[in-house]
């Protein structure tokens, strides 16, 4: 006489695995839509960090403004084929659509953007000890032409310096996982990381002045990568880097043109 299993038996095969907000949301880091290989990963920081050095070393090669322009494409373009090398068409999945609530999330995080590394600038390093940036104080002696390519090449640029943190963001954050890390850690640390880097890339852009790039530039990353986080969106973050430096130039332009 055959036994009938009774109610509480367990099923025969194991409930699949359910997947975190964090996990579910995050691309490639867990396998959404494709999982990232550690030698995918690493293909990710190299990507990044060739088109780093290509954006230092073009303009070297071409002082001009072609020069310029030409570095910030490619500091695009490196990482864009890095990351469809690394994950084919999947790519896509970075550079989703965005909706009106990732826009009104980007725009809405600048005043974070600017408040907290001010805040760390102001308590933990004074004020008087920062360095200028050459770049953003230039913009006061171009003229409306040249103004309307300034702006649109920080676009570009700005562009650039998303991909540079989200992309080795999205890999630490595999390979720590693969590593046995839980994914909220993984997440926490990989951002933390990256917040320095990002930090340390500004290095020469503020005379090597430490504090000022790892703490001031790197908190301002922290609230940056943030939204990334948060929405899942490529496009909402770089919005909210975009309306930040703009907000930055306009502040220095006009304040020249009123002194003036």
């Amino acid at each position: 006489m055959q036994r009938t299993p009774s109610a509480s038996t367990s099923p025969p095969h194991p409930l699949p695995h359910s997947q975190s907000p964090i996990e579910s949301g995050l691309p490639f880091s867990f396998g959404n839509p494709v999982p990232l290989s550690t030698r995918s990963s690493v293909m990710l920081w190299a990507a990044s960090a060739i088109a780093f050095a290509l954006l230092l070393a073009v303009p070297r090669w071409l002082p001009d403004q072609w020069g310029g322009a030409l570095a910030a494409l490619l500091f695009v373009g490196v990482q864009w084929a890095g990351l469809r090398w690394a994950v084919g068409p999947a790519w896509v999945a970075l550079f989703r659509r965005p909706r009106w609530r990732d826009v009104a999330l980007g725009l809405a995080a600048v005043p974070l953007v600017i408040g907290l590394p001010a805040l760390v600038a102001a308590y933990g390093l004074g004020m008087s000890h920062l360095s200028a940036n050459a770049s953003i104080d230039a913009v006061a002696d171009l003229s409306p032409a040249q103004l309307v390519g300034r702006f649109a090449l920080v676009a570009v640029q700005l562009l650039g310096e998303e991909l540079v943190t989200i992309l080795p963001l999205l890999a630490t954050v595999a390979l720590l996982h693969r590593a046995g890390m839980p994914a909220r850690w993984a997440v926490a640390l990989a951002w933390t990381v990256t917040a320095l880097v990002f930090g340390a890339l500004h290095l020469p852009t503020y005379q090597w002045h430490l504090g000022q790039a790892l703490l001031v530039i790197g908190a301002a990353r922290l609230a940056l990568t943030a939204v990334f986080i948060y929405t899942r969106n490529l496009w909402a973050s770089t919005i909210a880097h975009i309306a930040n430096d703009w907000t930055v130039m306009a502040f220095v332009l006009a304040s020249t043109r009123t002194i003036a």
